[in-house]
Parts: structure tokens; sequence; C-alpha cells
């Protein structure tokens, strides 16, 4: 059996029994859908391995404590790395919704209760944080599945491609590498066969994915590594250019406290405006990043930029003014 799953039998059954709700082996094994043979082992291994000073009250049916100020090892843990947990598996749980939903509501469920039981204070951990997520374009349960298994296997994977560029459906061949979830969206960097070329694929705009392909060998980490973290946003080309904005002095009390990239240079100026400059490969993603500030933003370099964005605000422009 697992050792986590193996361990949180025994933080439940210690709550239980200090709660004095007389936990027996047949509540542990209904609780953790178990065979009574093997809930008895498991508090025999409780009392006489991890030396707890379990009694069988036989007017209640069930367990008691002799000695309250035992405690299990997991309830040593320091309150911060609890919180630690709990806030992970909140953030894993919520921001994975889609192709990992119910397997991660299963072991979120399974470890909250392992939570909450070690927890000091009055509030309920499960209502105390959570997440929200934008603009998510959840990946089918099935083509995740077949993803993550061509990409642990290391199998040539063959799935139809629906570009936001294209209006039409490419049939792919690629050698997958590594998968991110971006702003709670599936994406995988692989190369692929038909462009000759690294790429980055939402697996929401799969269909048709097939794992069956023979072996490939897996290429270098610096080929592919950089291509996924040098430069702003998901979207990446081979060349990269520096973006620079200038915040009003309004905007700028926001956004100098935002991270868009870690080599991102910010300074803000004396008359309270900022000047942020970021390294770029793709304009898709930063054209949309600047055009949501509006009026409180302008690009200063590079020059064909500061043309689109001008081409754009004036093209939405004359769709108000119709």
């Amino acid at each position: 059996m697992g050792e986590q799953l193996f361990l949180e039998r025994f933080v439940w059954f210690d709550n239980e029994t200090r709660l004095e709700r007389y936990p027996n082996a047949f509540k542990l094994a209904a609780q953790f859908e178990i065979s009574t043979k093997t809930a008895q082992r498991s508090i025999d291994y409780f009392r006489d391995r991890l030396q707890a000073p379990l009694a069988y009250l036989l007017t209640r049916k069930g367990y008691v404590y002799t000695d309250t100020s035992y405690q299990l090892p997991v309830t040593r843990i320091a309150e911060v790395e609890l919180l630690a947990l709990l806030i992970s598996r909140k953030l894993i749980a919520e921001a994975s919704a889609g192709p990992l939903a119910e397997d991660l509501e299963h072991i979120s469920q399974r470890l909250g209760s392992l939570l909450t039981a070690n927890l000091p204070g009055r509030a309920k951990p499960e209502d105390a944080f959570s997440f929200r997520w934008k603009e998510i374009s959840p990946a089918d349960p099935l083509t995740f599945k077949v993803v993550t298994s061509a990409l642990l296997q290391g199998r040539l994977l063959t799935f139809c491609y629906y570009s936001p560029t294209a209006s039409n459906c490419t049939m792919r061949t690629v050698e997958p590498h590594h998968m991110v979830n971006y702003m709670g969206n599936w994406h995988l960097i692989a190369y692929c066969h038909l462009r000759g070329a690294w790429r980055d694929f939402m697996l929401g705009r799969m269909t048709l994915t097939q794992a069956d392909g023979p072996a490939f060998q897996f290429r270098p980490d610096e080929e592919w590594r950089p291509y996924l973290a040098n430069t702003f946003g998901i979207f990446q080309n081979r060349d990269t250019f520096k973006v620079v904005l200038r915040f009003s002095p309004e905007r700028s009390r926001w956004v100098k406290g935002e991270l868009w990239h870690e080599h991102q240079v910010a300074e803000v100026q004396a008359d309270g405006s900022l000047m942020l400059t970021i390294p770029v490969s793709h304009q898709a993603e930063i054209m949309m990043e600047i055009l949501k500030h509006g009026s409180q933003v302008e690009v200063l370099e590079p020059g064909w930029m500061r043309e689109k964005v001008m081409n754009e605000i004036a093209g939405a422009l004359r769709k108000y003014r119709q």
C-alpha cells in the first residue's frame, strides 16, 4: 500500500479517537474502502509500531487513548508547512479544471481531511483559501490522457491541430518533451515534424489524438527550455525583441508591482509614469496585454509595434463611429 494513504489512515484514526468517536476496524474499513482485516492490521501497526496508546473499550465497541498526550509524527509538522500543503492542494485542484478535475478532487478530499485534522485554529481550511482563473480552454480528458501517456513513455504523438491563425485543421506528428499549465491552460512543448521546429500546442485545440507511434530519443533540455521561458508569454518565436512601454502615473501605481517577465526592467520617472522594458518573441500576446490598458499605456519601442497598436486602435475607433 502507498505510504501516504497508509499514513492517512493513522491521521484519521487519531482524530476520531481524540474526538471520542470510538473508531474501530469496521469504521476504518468503511472510511477508506478497505477490508476489515486490512483495517485491523492498520490498527495493530498503529498501536504496536507507532506506539499509539490505544485500548479497546467493549462498552463503546471502539478504541480510546489511555494517554492523550500522544502525538502522531505528522502532527509535529510546523503549522506553516501544513498551511503550505493546504494552499498547494487548493491551487492544483482549482487550476487544473478539466482533464485532472475528477482525479484531483478525490485526492484533494483525502488530503484535505488529513490537514483539517491537524491545523490549529477555528476557520475551516477548505473555506479559507481559493483561486480564480479566467479565459480557460479546458482540454478534453481523453486528449489529456493520450498526451501525457506519449510524454511519459517517450512516444511520437499525432493529432489534428486547429491553429488560431488558420481556419483548417492540420495533422501533426510531434516529439512531446514538456507540458506546462499557463494561466489555467495546458500547453505541450514539442518538436513538430511538419514544421521541423519546436512548437507550443494548446491541448484544447487538439483532436484525433493518438499516442501509438514509435519511441523517440529525447532532445537536450537546452533546445526547448529557452523556448519556454526566455521571453514574455507562452507564444514564442525564434527571434526576440524588446518592447518598451510607458504607463501613465495613474496606471503605474498598479503596474509597478507586477512581474511580466523575470528579466524585465522597470523605471519610475520623475512625473510618476513607469517605463517598462520586457523581452518578447511573439507579438500576439503582448499586443493583447498592451491594448487592455487602453489610453493608460504608450508603446515607445519598437516602432513597428507602435504602428500596429495605432492601427488596431484606429480600427476599433472606426467600429464605434459606425
